[in-house]
């Protein structure tokens, strides 16, 4: 306990008190000696409820948004309606029991105090855990970093081809690739349909594969792209990083005014698509409940990419500790991911429709066009649909195309470079918090994912499936596992304590196997608990509860079994997705692979 008596003012005493479980240890009833140990160089508590919930919307919807008609079509509107409801009900509820979580840790009653996501697992689970939740949160966050630094560097590439022809780079690994596509023969076109002949395959080189530097127009790559499975250091790459590196540097409430721009930016891109989407409609195309087709039809896709989506429960432990102190949790929360579902059925269900014989569907890889004609490139997503010349509305106006164009290239500009610093935020967070330099924890959290999503820019779908794959695992893990096990321990040490008779809200709460190995210590936990929250006597006001009253929220049991019961359904889905992942994904890689990257 020596360690105790003395200031912990360096990384070497941050350490002792990790590594000591009963002396000074997250863990211990000194949790609060603790906690005034980490390192802390944060962001202030003034982040309102308006940029809360638009930080929380940014990360929930970001690149996810223009795939959503394609999941719609190639499932039918049932299913993935659904699961987004499910989804969001278990998701949010995960979030709300973890922030409860947080709040009954000693010394942070209110959150008057700082904790990061790893720290909380170690208070409830010890050591160990600690280190798997920091595998677990890096892999998730880096994960998502670097498939959004992917879309974001392609789209940016793609903006500069379609202001300036082409964009450029330098080729790592030059090499000729191929694009093959398939023309008639010996055939007449009678009434839009060919007959009277076969399909051959024509194998053409695509210019500048070869070349060490290369000019490539990627805002049209319908007749292959000559940077697929190359490792290419583009010049959207570069102009992305220089807008999103820097940001790192900031804490989370600086990125705030970023976070309010890019999201009105955000909401003017889905308006004009909407807008746009609706002028296509004709009235002659429906979306089935179920898509039953063998070509275009299937489930398999639905379960990983909305799990996907609502993988944000790792980022709400660093907005808590930035929020003003009377901003409610719950009303955040339930506000910011009520409004996500609606923005994923108004925008998916409506383009799905408008487009549904177009639209490429995720596993499948196809749609109802392309069976009938081999030649029609599918759109991947609601962007691509709305620019592609075969599918754009309003090709008579040049200015309604220059507005349709320009809303797809500011997108990922804005939403998806907006939620990239955000993610390494809080990686930074976590990893300072817990002994880390500064300059260290800036590498991990802002420049690894950088690093790593180079080689990966123009790779084909087998690497991106791999990055999704191993992302819904950890999501898995850090979002849904690791919450509604922490509520299930705080439960019980709450029914604990209870039976102990001591009071329990406000009470340091400590570990089972602390109440088993010292009693003494136990003791004194409840004996040292205050009396008074950390807003004095009306602390009542600000006390955080997941579940609302009237609803088994004074009940530990019924709130283990429902964080049991939700964490469990949560545990299954997400496993479902990692199957489907593997059985269902695309594994070739060859030219005609590598000449698609990007269609």
């Amino acid at each position: 306990m020596a360690a105790l008596d003395e200031e912990p003012s360096t990384t070497n005493a941050t350490e002792a008190l990790i590594n000591s479980k009963y002396e000074g240890g997250v863990t211990s009833p000194n949790a609060q000696d603790y906690l005034s140990s980490l390192q802390h160089d944060f962001g202030q508590k003034d982040i309102a409820m308006f940029s809360g919930v638009v930080l929380l919307i940014n990360n929930i919807t970001g690149p996810g948004v223009p795939g959503l008609p394609n999941m719609f079509v190639e499932a039918g509107w049932l299913f993935p309606t659904v699961v987004v409801i499910a989804v969001w009900g278990m998701t949010t509820l995960s979030a709300t029991m973890y922030a409860e979580a947080m709040a009954n840790i000693p010394g942070n009653e209110g959150w008057k105090s700082r904790i990061e996501y790893s720290t909380i697992v170690q208070y409830y689970f010890g050591r160990r855990w600690y280190l798997a939740a920091q595998l677990g949160l890096n892999g998730a966050l880096q994960s998502l970093n670097i498939i959004s630094v992917i879309q974001s560097a392609q789209v940016m590439d793609g903006l500069v081809a379609e202001l300036f022809g082409k964009s450029c780079g330098i080729n790592i690994t030059p090499f000729e690739t191929t694009w093959t596509h398939e023309t008639w023969t010996n055939g007449t076109f009678t009434n839009g349909t060919w007959t009277n002949g076969t399909w051959t395959s024509v194998a053409t080189p695509l210019a500048g594969s070869s070349d060490f530097f290369s000019c490539v127009d990627v805002s049209d790559v319908s007749q292959g792209n000559a940077w697929g499975c190359h490792v290419v250091l583009t010049l959207g790459f570069v102009m992305t990083a220089a807008m999103a590196i820097p940001a790192g540097h900031w804490n989370l409430d600086d990125n705030m005014v970023i976070q309010r721009v890019a999201f009105v930016l955000t909401v003017v891109c889905w308006i004009i698509w909407m807008v746009g989407t609706l002028a296509q409609a004709d009235g002659s195309r429906s979306l089935p409940a179920i898509n039953n087709d063998p070509n275009t039809g299937s489930m398999a896709g639905v379960v990983g990419a909305v799990l996907f989506n609502f993988g944000f429960v790792t980022t709400v432990p660093s907005w808590i500790n930035e929020k003003k102190t009377n901003v409610s949790v719950n009303k955040s929360l339930w506000s910011a991911t009520s409004l996500c579902v609606v923005i994923y059925l108004v925008i998916g269900i409506p383009g799905a429709i408008v487009f549904s014989d177009v639209l490429q569907g995720p596993v499948t890889a196809t749609c109802a066009r392309q069976v009938a004609d081999p030649s029609f490139n599918c759109p991947n997503d609601l962007m691509q649909t709305l620019t592609q010349p075969a599918t754009a509305p309003w090709q008579d106006s040049s200015f309604a195309t220059f507005v349709l164009k320009a809303s797809v290239y500011m997108f990922p500009i804005v939403a998806v470079v907006s939620s990239i610093p955000v993610f390494s935020i809080v990686i930074k967070y976590n990893l300072i918090e817990n002994g880390m330099g500064g300059g260290q924890a800036f590498f991990w959290g802002v420049i690894f994912p950088w690093a790593t999503a180079f080689p990966l820019l123009y790779m084909p779908n087998i690497l991106a499936q791999f990055v999704n794959f191993t992302s819904l695992v950890f999501v898995s893990f850090t979002d849904f596992i690791v919450p509604f096990s922490l509520y299930v321990i705080l439960q019980r040490r709450q029914a604990n304590s209870e039976r102990r008779g001591s009071p329990r809200r406000n009470m340091a709460l400590d570990t089972e196997a602390l109440v088993e190995d010292n009693p003494a210590a136990a003791s004194s936990v409840g004996e040292s608990s205050p009396s008074v929250g950390p807003y004095g006597d009306n602390d009542e006001c600000f006390e955080h509860h997941a579940l609302p009253e009237g609803c088994g929220r004074d009940s530990p049991s019924f709130k283990t079994n429902i964080s049991i019961g939700l964490g469990t359904a949560l545990v299954i889905l997400s496993m479902v997705g990692i199957v489907l992942t593997i059985v269902q994904g695309s594994y070739q890689l060859d030219m005609q692979t590598c000449s698609l990257v990007g269609s």
